[in-house]
């Protein structure tokens, strides 16, 4: 294959903006256009993060905390590190929802998750979650408008399952002159259902011909949207979307 399989191709990224670099350096080097479109910016939730403060300095009720998004992890780690309990931290499982995730969980508290699951969604992570003991109880940190189906999933097991918002997404505006290029470019990649519908918002309901998504819970709500799906990355990593789009693209 060309060592840059992407010339003469457009892509466009709509990850938050302090998510993007990675994948435009990616797409760059392999020779595509890259059209930074960020379809999401993270805020901080409109309750202030007082729910999330109060969990943190009770965190010796919990045996674990999962998280499913990257932009979890930053905000939960930002808010114990100005509380000052990061080291009550260690003494916690943690699970992430997918390989980015448990990248980011990593990078932030220098140690692997105990426990992500072979599919990147909060169905799946539930399921590969044990059986709780008494006395198990799990704290999720996720965005204000985010998906419920891991705390559901957690709560049918017979797990003991507290959820706050950590944060929470809005929708940036584009120009007008970026919204045209981003809709007639040869691909556009999604990374959440966030990023997905945030799009549909900033460009009155239209996409690039090909959607590339990086995982199937993406997938399903660009179906869910009324649009068509041509690849889906193998691996939720920055390389396997990558990859992806040259599959479908090349």
């Amino acid at each position: 294959m060309s060592v840059d399989p992407l010339k003469g191709k457009s892509v466009v990224v709509t990850r938050a903006s302090h998510q993007s670099s990675d994948l435009i350096q990616a797409f760059g080097e392999a020779g595509a256009e890259v059209i930074p479109a960020p379809a999401i910016a993270v805020v901080p939730p409109l309750d202030g993060g007082q729910p999330l403060d109060d969990a943190l300095l009770r965190l010796e009720r919990f045996s674990w905390l999962a998280f499913t998004s990257s932009n979890a992890v930053s905000a939960l780690m930002a808010r114990a590190a100005r509380r000052g309990v990061l080291k009550k931290i260690e003494g916690l499982q943690i699970a992430a929802i997918g390989l980015s995730t448990a990248a980011k969980v990593l990078s932030e508290l220098k140690r692997e998750p105990d426990l992500v699951p072979t599919k990147n969604d909060g169905i799946s992570l539930a399921e590969a979650f044990p059986a709780p003991t008494p006395g198990d109880h799990v704290l999720i940190p996720m965005a204000s408008d985010g998906r419920t189906e891991l705390y559901e999933g957690l709560q049918n097991k017979g797990w003991k399952v507290d959820r706050v918002a950590a944060y929470r997404t809005v929708v940036p505006s584009l120009e007008d002159e970026l919204a045209t290029r981003a809709v007639t470019a040869d691909a556009v990649t999604f990374a959440s259902p966030s990023a997905v519908n945030g799009h549909l918002e900033q460009t009155g309901g239209r996409t690039a011909t090909k959607i590339i998504t990086i995982g199937n819970t993406t997938a399903e709500e660009c179906r869910i949207q009324g649009l068509e799906v041509a690849g889906v990355a193998e691996n939720q990593t920055t390389d396997g979307l990558v990859q992806a789009v040259i599959g479908v693209l090349v």
